[in-house]
């Protein structure tokens, strides 16, 4: 099968989808293009686009992460367009382009799959993502120790800035729900509660306040906002915590200046590139954190993949779908609250038997269950192609 594999901005797996591809004997054509301001409508790349699919005569069109732009042009030209994203949720703020019937579009989180059904986009399909354990074990550890890392961003939200311009009714209204999703883990009960009577309440008073605002905030992304939020207090009290009590480590970027002071117990260590230094710091970690972000409803993000693959230790917030995949306690351990996740980080800091014993058992189940070759072949049978 002939692929064209687009690459419109920088993709953590994009060299393991297009190893593995040819690996399974397809031949894959790539294609990069300029990353565009806007993911629905650029002339100048919809040209590019459809000379290049045209030239090509491909079979079809592979995207990681999902591009309305990309599927405009295959719906147009009548070639299938595969996508495959590891983001969770999807910064698309229309269902614009999503329902054309050329479109194979797959997410690994099966929640947010069910809200677009709900929706009527019957052409996002759930698939779990992969490891590329094949890649990762050329790399050994460095020899090097860490007792606890969290390798990932602290994450920014925009709450604060959008809590300024409310009223006292709906900043409490906000306030209480942050408060009451702290304390649930494997359910985003933020869905529920931002209904449409109070989404459009806030935008009138949005409006009221400000006249010249030219759209309003959508439930999408007072949810994201709200879920980024959560993500950063959470991710930032598990360091405290945890940074009093033994050596940890956080690898991250663009910590701000106001923010480095409470981390005053961490060892920062600058960003590592994903092909060499992620693998190593999973590698040489006792322990390797996933406070997942918190808008991620359900789904096993791609670093829990990788930290299962590189056969390290994961221990992460509950997620309904790693408990649903992996068995806790014998190839992952969950925490639900943040006297959990201190609680089981210092008793597998002493105990190096079971803690490397679940991750060799994490390791073989993401070697056998969880491989691109697998999960690609689902992708190419749901769209009938071979």
């Amino acid at each position: 099968m002939k692929i064209l594999f687009a690459n419109l901005f920088v993709s953590y797996n994009s060299n393991s989808v297009i190893r593995n591809l040819k690996n399974m004997g397809h031949e894959v054509i790539e294609k990069t293009y300029y990353t565009p301001e806007d993911n629905y409508k650029d002339d100048r790349l919809y040209d590019m686009l459809k000379k290049d699919v045209t030239d090509t005569k491909c079979t079809c069109v592979f995207t990681t992460n999902i591009w309305p732009l990309v599927a405009r042009v295959c719906h147009d030209l009548r070639v299938p367009y595969l996508a495959w994203s590891y983001d969770s949720p999807q910064n698309l703020p229309t269902n614009q382009d999503l329902d054309y019937d050329t479109n194979f579009l797959f997410i690994f989180d099966r929640a947010e799959v069910e809200l677009y059904h709900k929706e009527g986009i019957e052409q996002m399909y759930h698939l779990p993502l992969a490891a590329d354990v094949e890649r990762w074990d050329k790399i050994k550890s460095s020899g090097k120790s860490y007792d606890v890392s969290l390798l990932g961003t602290l994450y920014e939200s925009t709450l604060p800035m959008l809590l300024s311009g409310m009223d006292e009714y709906y900043t409490g209204y906000v306030s209480g729900l942050v408060e009451a999703q702290k304390k649930v883990y494997g359910y985003f009960l933020v869905d529920d509660l931002l209904t449409d009577e109070f989404m459009a309440g806030l935008n009138q008073l949005f409006r009221e306040k400000n006249p010249k605002m030219e759209e309003d905030v959508t439930k999408r992304q007072m949810a994201y906002s709200i879920g980024s939020y959560l993500t950063y207090i959470e991710r930032l009290s598990l360091l405290r915590l945890l940074g009093s009590r033994c050596d940890m480590h956080l690898f991250s970027s663009k910590i701000k200046e106001e923010t480095k002071p409470l981390l005053k117990d961490i060892t920062i260590h600058d960003w590592v590139s994903y092909d060499s230094g992620m693998p190593q710091v999973f590698k040489d970690s006792k322990i390797n954190l996933n406070p997942s972000l918190r808008i991620i409803r359900s789904g096993i993000s791609l670093r829990c993949m990788d930290i299962l693959g590189c056969g390290g230790f994961l221990l992460s917030s509950y997620q309904p779908e790693l408990a649903e995949y992996f068995v806790p306690d014998e190839e992952v351990v969950l925490y639900d609250s943040m006297e959990d996740a201190v609680a089981k980080t210092m008793f597998y800091l002493e105990h190096d038997d079971i803690r490397q014993a679940i991750a060799r058992n994490g390791y073989e189940k993401v070697k056998s269950e969880f491989t691109y070759p697998k999960q690609l072949q689902t992708m190419f049978d749901t769209a009938g192609l071979k």
